[in-house]
């Protein structure tokens, strides 16, 4: 998606996007239906955004549902206004798994284990952009280089780890400079860092490309050394390829992670609210699927449809109960996470007990869970 199309997907419909503010509550109602809802994402330069962007407008257009966003480069940026009640959704990276799990940033005592649950899990594909200066190529060359360390943002820097330990590097062979998510394209122009993550189709790479020449870390998926990572470190990943996105010539295509990135919420939402909202984004489709290059994966056939590390939300799965897209192998993964969730909560419980020291807090947090195998 080009810049020029961003600029023109915000300006459309009523989509209001709030950067770093809260508002009072985080959803409206008329006669007892959704009518405006809140929601949290990646800042306005990135592809993730776009996908939102396009999605609200296309809800409101359709549905008369308002949707208002607020931008986060962070982790806790984004789950934080959902666990407050200044945001009922948030579309996010890998922290909704995090959260649930009690890991990274959420292992502190503010924290803990967070009854977060899937609404929507459209899937997105995500590379290493280099520029064609830095020599790198394959994933060995990335030793030695300037490697980007987010700043509060452990999803992204985990699929930076599973690049590394696939090369058979650790940080120490490489130098990690920090970095926030959305300074990374900047970075990369000004010789900071030698490459970025990110969504491949973000309008910050197609404005980094009209200036600089840069190309995609080849990933090959018959990598063993390339799977065993992502099954060890990351395992909701998936491999795949894409078309398309800048530094690309036309008609080539690369190979990326592949994984969802998707709208969620805490269990406490109220499912009428998940469901209302779940089947305006299903029923716009039509209106937004050519928005970006990214939004036809928002529809059942693309999206992720089974619970892979965190429950579904009970509003989403009464949606596809009823489109009959919900199955006997998803209703048994969905009960084993229900299952682990009171597990978590009791185990932070006895872990934490006595503990004020965050540091100390995940440390015995990690080790409950190894003991634990959980």
């Amino acid at each position: 998606m080009r810049r020029r199309d961003l600029l023109k997907l915000t300006a459309a419909g009523s989509l209001l996007t709030l950067t770093g503010c809260g508002t009072n509550k985080g959803a409206a109602y008329v006669n007892g239906r959704l009518s405006m809802a809140v929601i949290t994402t990646y800042g306005t330069g990135t592809a993730t955004y776009a996908d939102m962007a396009a999605v609200a407008n296309a809800v409101t257009d359709v549905k008369d549902l308002r949707t208002r966003i607020m931008t986060s480069d962070t982790a806790i940026g984004r789950l934080a206004p959902v666990r407050k009640g200044q945001a009922t959704f948030s579309r996010t990276g890998d922290e909704y798994i995090f959260a649930f799990r009690a890991e990274y940033e959420f292992a502190g005592k503010d924290w803990g284990p967070q009854p977060t649950r899937v609404v929507w899990a459209p899937t997105a594909p995500h590379g290493l952009l280099t520029r064609e200066n830095t020599g790198i190529r394959e994933l060995s060359d990335i030793k030695g280089k300037k490697v980007p360390l987010i700043t509060a943002n452990p999803s992204v820097n985990s699929k930076i780890g599973v690049a590394l330990k696939a090369a058979g590097l650790t940080e120490d062979d490489v130098e990690m400079v920090p970095i926030s998510y959305g300074e990374q394209a900047e970075g990369l122009k000004a010789g900071k860092i030698d490459f970025l993550f990110q969504q491949v189709y973000g309008s910050s790479l197609f404005e980094l490309e009209s200036s600089t020449k840069v190309r995609w870390i080849t990933f090959r998926e018959d990598d063993a050394a390339l799977q065993k990572a992502i099954r060890e470190l990351s395992p909701s990943l998936m491999l795949g390829s894409f078309t398309g996105a800048p530094g690309q010539a036309k008609g080539q295509s690369d190979i990326g992670y592949v994984y969802s990135v998707p709208v969620v919420a805490y269990s406490t939402t109220d499912p009428v609210t998940v469901s209302d909202f779940v089947t305006a984004i299903l029923d716009a489709y039509p209106k937004y699927k050519d928005a970006t290059r990214t939004t036809q994966d928002w529809s059942p056939e693309a999206a992720v449809l089974e619970p892979q590390q965190v429950p579904f939300h009970d509003g989403l799965v009464s949606v596809l109960k009823e489109r009959d897209l919900w199955t006997t192998d998803a209703q048994k993964k969905q009960d084993e996470l229900l299952a682990l969730e009171p597990k978590l909560t009791k185990g932070w419980a006895t872990v934490t007990a006595g503990l004020t020291d965050d540091q100390e807090i995940a440390a015995a947090w990690s080790r409950w869970k190894d003991d634990n195998d959980v």
